[in-house]
């Protein structure tokens, strides 16, 4: 089984905190919250290397690294903000969405960030040039959350209905694919997707269940774990061995995931 302990706490923030990432060294952590402040915070001093208190002009919803100096920012209103924690300022700013962010997810190689909003668009960014690379057609579902597989091939966005609908990355005007509730065996809302290599992914859904389904060929391969509330957040650790969840019960769960 798994067991944890904590090895620090911080309050960073006067209101909820809604997002938590590493960084890609796993040296730092990227927080953000309803007060319209982000942060990032050294593990080891336990300190503060860089924060914006007023990011944002209403509450942030996510926050995820670019890279070593980079961090995006979405909010409640659908704006999306990139910063360079080497400068004081933001450096980006894109208003395509019209409605909350709900999931942000950076492609190094191809140095683009998608963005999925709960008014039912996908967009992504050229950070390169700075500007809209594409944006899809109306979905009509919220999408809730991202990540990729196949190489990066394929992205994946969950949705209030329990879809998980899969873009072929550069074709993002409709998906692709779609991963019916049938199939994933839940039609409650898809909250987090945790690849666990580029075949096999986690599903954390309302209904409090942990699923495991592959893709492509796509199929349930059974239930991972559940909470008795529904789930929030998932996320796998960098060898695919240890799963955690939290829901509305308070609890975080760690969960043995290899094989």
């Amino acid at each position: 089984g798994c067991s944890g302990k904590r090895e620090l706490a911080a309050r960073p923030h006067t209101e909820a905190c809604r997002s938590v990432r590493f960084d890609p060294a796993g040296t730092h952590l990227l927080s953000c919250s309803s007060d319209c402040s982000v942060q990032r915070r050294d593990i080891e001093s336990n300190q503060p290397v860089w924060r914006m208190r007023r990011a944002h002009d209403s509450s942030i919803n996510v926050c995820v690294p670019l890279g070593p100096h980079g961090v995006g920012t979405g909010d409640d209103d659908g704006i999306v903000h990139v910063w360079d924690v080497r400068q004081k300022g933001r450096i980006m700013r894109f208003v395509e969405h019209a409605d909350l962010v709900n999931d942000l997810h950076f492609s190094l190689d191809k140095l683009q960030l998608a963005c999925c909003s709960s008014d039912g668009h996908l967009s992504v960014y050229d950070l390169r040039k700075g500007r809209l690379e594409a944006r899809s057609d109306e979905l009509e579902e919220e999408l809730l959350c991202l990540a990729t597989m196949k190489g990066g091939k394929k992205l994946l966005a969950g949705t209030d209905s329990g879809v998980i609908g899969v873009f072929t990355w550069g074709d993002f005007g409709d998906f692709s694919d779609r991963m019916t509730p049938k199939l994933i065996g839940c039609a409650d809302a898809v909250q987090t997707i945790a690849p666990l290599d580029d075949h096999v992914m986690l599903v954390a859904s309302a209904d409090g269940v942990l699923r495991a389904i592959a893709l492509h060929p796509s199929r349930q391969l059974g239930q991972v774990g559940c909470h008795p509330e529904p789930l929030e957040k998932l996320a796998v650790d960098s060898e695919a061995a240890i799963a955690a969840t939290s829901a509305h019960d308070g609890v975080i769960r760690l969960w043995d995931v290899r094989g």
